[in-house]
């Protein structure tokens, strides 16, 4: 297989695309910056007064052009800018009902976050406690366990229970 990495095109040169209506030059805004510089650097080359006031009256008589052409433009273009402009205006509250709405999704995320924690420490600290029981638990019935064997034994023994001891706490208890 013989794959040729992409090429990159020359800076500077943009390419057109095509709108609905009209192709746009995207080079365009390249001369007008060129011809600004060039202006500016005949209005700086420019010995007398005359001169620059040529330069100057050429600037207005060109400006004069160009807003004459952009209110044709924009008259011939009217319906279809207040068309671009209720949609650009229904997309922007769009976007931000739905910023809005991301925020609140945070803040509602943040604060469960939060609860969450507070429910994870809660667990932990149940948790604890039922090891501490679980262990206390154990204790006593080891405790138990011995304790009655003692008993048991100490009962079956006859040489440790004198017989009228019992007798005596009775009579005892009674008094």
């Amino acid at each position: 297989m013989n794959i040729t990495p992409p090429i990159k095109p020359p800076r500077g040169i943009k390419p057109t695309k095509e709108t609905a209506s009209k192709s746009y030059n995207y080079e365009k805004p390249l001369l007008f910056s060129g011809l600004l510089i060039s202006v500016i650097r005949a209005l700086s080359a420019s010995e007398t007064n005359e001169q620059r006031e040529i330069e100057k009256a050429k600037l207005e008589k060109e400006y004069k052009r160009s807003d004459q052409r952009l209110e044709e433009l924009v008259s011939s273009h009217d319906q279809d800018l207040m068309e671009v402009m209720q949609i650009f205006s229904a997309l922007s509250e769009k976007v931000t009902s739905a910023r809005e709405k991301i925020h609140s999704v945070k803040e509602n995320l943040n604060a469960c976050k939060q609860l969450l924690r507070c429910k994870r420490e809660e667990l932990l600290n149940l948790w604890l406690e039922g090891i501490e029981h679980k262990q206390v638990l154990y204790l006593l019935k080891d405790v138990t366990s011995d304790s009655y064997g003692r008993m048991i034994t100490s009962l079956t023994e006859p040489e440790l229970l004198p017989s009228n001891l019992s007798h005596d706490t009775l009579t005892d208890q009674q008094s």
